[in-house]
Parts: C-alpha cells; structure tokens; sequence
C-alpha cells in the first residue's frame, strides 16, 4: 500500500517551508496531502493605536505620527485529505492513513515555518501549528482499492502583515517584492 496521488485537473499546489530545510515542500507530492479549503484572510483586523480618552474632551487623542498599519495575528483552518491505494482491508487501510497523518503531522508540529497556497496566491511567514484536529470515523470512507480521510489543522500567523510568494526557481518562499 502506497500514498495515492492523485491527479486533480486545475489543483494548484500547497507548499510549506520550514526554516530547518534548504527547499519548500509541496505537500501533494510528498505527503499525499490536498488541501481542499483553506481560510484566505481577506479582513484583517488592524490593532489600535496608542490614544488617550480625555474625559472633559470630545474624541481621543491618538499617537499615530506614522501611519502603521500592525494587525493582529490570527488563525487559519485547512480541510486536508490524505488517500492510500492498494488490496487493502480496512483494519490495514486505518493502519495506513493512520502512518500517512502521523507522517504529515511530525513534518509541520515543530517550530514555525512559511506557506504558500498557489491557488490563493498569497503566503505567510512565521507560521505555527496551533491544533491538529484527528480525523473521525465518519470522515473515512474506502472505494475500491483507494482508502481515503478527511481531516482538518489549523495554524496561528505569527506575522499576518508580510506577503510571502514561491520562487520556483529557488523552490523555497520568500518575501514578496
């Protein structure tokens, strides 16, 4: 039994590059792993600026000599799902995705790293797992000889304000210019 993957006509490629690695991992060929719905962050919140509320005055006086736009940090969801193929039965198929999850998960739960959705077109520096979320039985499902698993993990965005991109030629993410 082997990682399936799948050819998806018009699938854009989700990498992730952790700062211990040389190159950016796409995690379809490597792991198997689609993303099939990630968050895009399109209202960010911004963060207010130093003010004082005068009470014998109208208004705030607010210290914002520069404008600076600082955001919050904030979470993203991603749907992911991982296939195997082969003569399976289900107990060996649950042993399988099971490997194939533990597998992904040992790749992303150490120290921060960058993504890139290149259907979004838009990456994040200094990202970090925050919850992995297990997959359930009922988000299991066997065809034939493909065995597949739906599963979801969120990451917090430690720098929600650098625009990340990947430079194919380098094969690593880097700040967009």
């Amino acid at each position: 039994m082997a990682v399936f993957i799948p050819t998806i006509a018009g699938y854009e490629p989700f990498y992730i590059h952790r700062d211990a690695d040389a190159t950016a991992t796409n995690i379809l060929t490597t792991y198997g792993v689609v993303v099939k719905d990630s968050g895009y962050p399109m209202n960010r919140k911004a963060k207010e600026p130093y003010k004082n509320d005068w009470k014998d005055r109208s208004g705030d006086d607010e210290w914002n000599t520069q404008i600076n736009y600082e955001a919050f940090t904030y979470d993203l969801e991603a749907a992911i799902f991982i296939r195997v193929t082969g003569q399976v039965t289900e107990a060996s198929a649950r042993q399988q995705l099971a490997a194939a999850v533990r597998s992904f998960e040992d790749f992303i739960k150490n120290g921060e790293f960058k993504f890139y959705s290149a259907w979004h077109c838009f990456g994040f520096q200094k990202v970090r797992i925050d919850e992995f979320h297990a997959p359930d039985s009922s988000k299991f499902g066997i065809c034939g000889d493909l065995v597949r698993v739906y599963f979801t993990f969120s990451v917090k965005v430690n720098d929600p304000i650098t625009a990340m991109t990947y430079n194919s030629t380098q094969n690593k993410i880097v700040a967009a210019t």
